[in-house]
């Protein structure tokens, strides 16, 4: 019988990515007798141990890492080059998983992912939302949407491009509190404020200026949250201020459903990032889906 030498770097990975021979074997669809007998014959043909294995333990030998590590390169390597020949004869296919932040992935995402499913009837997507687009990829997730630099480890990262905060309210709240002047009136007025999820940190110290000049506003807020969503639904019901990221507020601004405060001046910039696992090379539909975006979002409140 001959070798089949991806197949078995396909199935090391696996094996290995399970954590287990049980786990490895439901993950390839077979029986652990048979994933046994199967990394037996490959460690015989071989001639070294992969894994150190019993009843309690499943680790890798210092043969094993060499060979897993190599594997997913090679592997990878293979799957870069047969997706750039069919990407060029082919419609992207398969399935396509995208994390994002919620308030960015309703309001923005979502909407882009209609029109690009239109474009791509073959191609299968799904959309998964998280405070911040905070995601690991053992989510199995192919691309990352983020605001702010990601911290992680060995991830491919490309900048998308950038907004930033702006000060804005209701034009019933203007009307009955009036426009704030100068950064130092926004403390005299009901502020709307984030909180982090996990500490119920208050985030209100609201950076806003010029090239020239820069404030740091103190505000204590009437109502806050741990949802970007509330505090832009309690800014369109005439609550109070918020101190909002342009991308998501942007549309709102052009129908006169909110009023930019100050105008003249800015908050802090936010840069969005597209991550990508590095144990992948960007699938044809991962490239579709980002050479897309771009433009979309560069008139969707990003500079």
């Amino acid at each position: 019988m001959p070798y089949d030498e991806i197949g078995d770097l396909r199935f090391f990975i696996s094996l290995v990515d399970a954590g287990s021979l049980s786990a490895g074997a439901r993950s390839l669809g077979t029986s652990p007798a048979a994933a046994s007998r199967r990394l037996s014959r490959l460690e015989t043909r071989l001639g070294s141990t992969l894994v150190i294995r019993n009843t309690r333990h499943f680790g890798l030998s210092e043969t094993g890492r060499l060979y897993y590590e190599r594997a997913l390169t090679i592997v990878a390597e293979i799957d870069q080059l047969e997706e750039e020949i069919s990407s060029s004869t082919q419609a992207p296919r398969g399935t396509l998983s995208i994390g994002a932040p919620v308030e960015l992935g309703r309001r923005q995402i979502a909407p882009f992912i209609e029109a690009f499913s239109a474009k791509h009837p073959r191609l299968m997507i799904n959309l998964a939302l998280a405070p911040e687009g905070n995601y690991d990829f053992n989510d199995y997730l192919d691309v990352v949407l983020r605001l702010g630099l990601p911290e992680t480890p060995g991830a491919v990262v490309t900048r998308l491009a950038s907004t930033m905060r702006v000060l804005c309210a209701s034009p019933t709240y203007i009307a009955r509190r009036s426009m704030p002047a100068h950064p130092r009136d926004i403390p005299k007025h009901d502020c709307l404020c984030l909180r982090k999820n996990k500490t119920m940190a208050l985030l209100n110290k609201w950076v806003i200026g010029n090239e020239t000049e820069t404030d740091v506003v103190m505000v204590e807020p009437r109502l806050s949250t741990t949802n970007a969503e509330i505090i832009h639904d309690w800014a369109l019901s005439g609550q109070g201020i918020a101190y909002k990221l342009l991308c998501d507020v942007y549309q709102d601004l052009e129908e006169g459903k909110l009023v930019r405060i100050l105008p003249d001046l800015q908050g802090e910039k936010i840069d969005l990032y597209a991550v990508l696992p590095t144990r992948q090379h960007t699938r044809a539909s991962v490239r579709a889906f980002l050479s897309d975006l771009r433009p979309y979002i560069r008139t969707a409140g990003f500079l």
